[in-house]
């Protein structure tokens, strides 16, 4: 009942009372006020006619098979077929509340389900026997046999069962202003006159049954966004200046970075074209350096490579350089020796001046051995 607006709303008149509900405060309020309690749930209680409720049998079994057995429990008791009705069955009670689906279909769309959390037939929303005459309508609360709503008129024909079923109880009675005369000598009717209709709701507040709530399913209330929107319009305006400032702080790097880019570029084309006069600038000015860089500094290093095994060669014994091949990732030489040693002397031999050698294809040639040496690590 915490932070709850009630809303009673009248079927026969489309009168709306709205009762505010927090904590222990109860006061009532007017619809212009609603704006202001945006946050509570609103729930209404329906007062009407639409409803018939059944004190049903269930079967010992869960609840998704009772509910399956409901339309062959209660068809002989319908005047139509039971697909033309809505039912609500409260399992605890065993207390079946039918109502037409036209009916119930006009009063929803009359609703604002985005403003709304349940709709309950008032009827079905006391804890205890109760009985409530407003005017010429009547609303009969029997708890776990009997929830009825409609007019005196009908009411009066059936009090005759009432004695006949609810005698030994004391049924507390709430009516506004005056006692009907045909109610006033039923002894079992024990009677309390309001006033006025805040006294009556007052002392008859309803309670919250969800089994007989009616927004459920496809009735069941709407999220509304663009409500949600507002309540955190803040929060959404915040996210936006705080990524429109994210994207243009972002397009003014990249703008920086652009200008920067191209002024590089054109110092970088300056540079290229004084230190290679002869060369052609190509789509990829940076890797094109690159590679003219790496070229000059792998002949420097294949010159000196070349130099130290040259003069290695020539100190040796049995041992002759014959050839050399070279290109941009390797550098081959070919030499003749007396014996396969001779080649292996010589490997070793660079590397402990840095040059790494492997030997490679070798072959017979009258008695000396003709083989590649592959220089690595340039």
């Amino acid at each position: 009942m915490s932070k709850s607006i009630y809303i009673f709303l009248n079927f026969y008149t489309q009168e709306k009372i709205f009762f505010l509900l927090d904590g222990l405060e109860k006061k009532r309020i007017k619809e212009k006020d609603l704006e202001n309690y945006s946050n509570y749930r609103k729930k209404i209680f329906l007062i009407s006619d639409l409803f018939n409720s059944f004190k049903i049998n269930l079967p010992e079994t869960n609840l998704a098979n009772q509910k399956k057995a409901i339309p062959f429990l209660i068809q002989d008791q319908l005047a139509e077929d039971i697909n033309n009705y809505y039912y609500f069955l409260n399992a605890k009670e065993e207390i079946l509340v039918l109502t037409e689906k036209q009916k119930l279909k006009e009063l929803i769309n009359g609703i604002d389900l985005y403003s709304i959390s349940s709709l309950y037939p008032i009827e079905t929303s006391f804890t205890k026997d109760s009985l409530i005459v407003i005017e010429d309508k009547v609303i009969l609360s029997i708890k776990n046999q009997w929830y009825w709503s409609g007019s005196l008129d009908i009411f009066k024909s059936y009090i005759s069962l009432l004695k006949e079923k609810f005698s030994d109880k004391i049924i507390e009675s709430h009516c506004l202003k005056k006692i009907p005369e045909d109610l006033k000598n039923i002894d079992f009717l024990k009677f309390k006159i309001h006033q006025d209709i805040d006294s009556l709701w007052f002392e008859n507040l309803p309670s919250i049954k969800n089994d007989f709530n009616l927004l459920q399913k496809q009735f069941e209330p709407k999220i509304n966004w663009l409500e949600k929107a507002k309540e955190l319009k803040f929060y959404i305006f915040s996210a936006v200046t705080i990524y429109s400032i994210f994207l243009l702080s972002s397009l003014i790097q990249i703008g920086s970075l652009s200008i920067s880019s191209y002024q590089f570029k054109n110092q970088l084309t300056e540079i290229f074209n004084d230190k290679f006069p002869n060369e052609i600038i190509k789509n990829d000015l940076i890797s094109q350096v690159n590679n003219l860089i790496n070229l000059n500094s792998f002949s420097k290093r294949n010159l000196d490579s070349l130099r130290l095994l040259s003069n290695e060669i020539s100190l040796m014994e049995d041992l002759s350089l014959v050839s050399i091949n070279s290109d941009l990732n390797n550098l081959i030489i070919e030499v003749e020796a007396t014996d396969y040693a001779q080649m292996e002397k010589l490997v070793k031999l660079m590397s402990t001046l840095g040059i790494e050698l492997s030997i490679g294809n070798s072959r017979r040639l009258n008695n000396l051995l003709l083989g590649e040496l592959n220089v690595r690590n340039l």
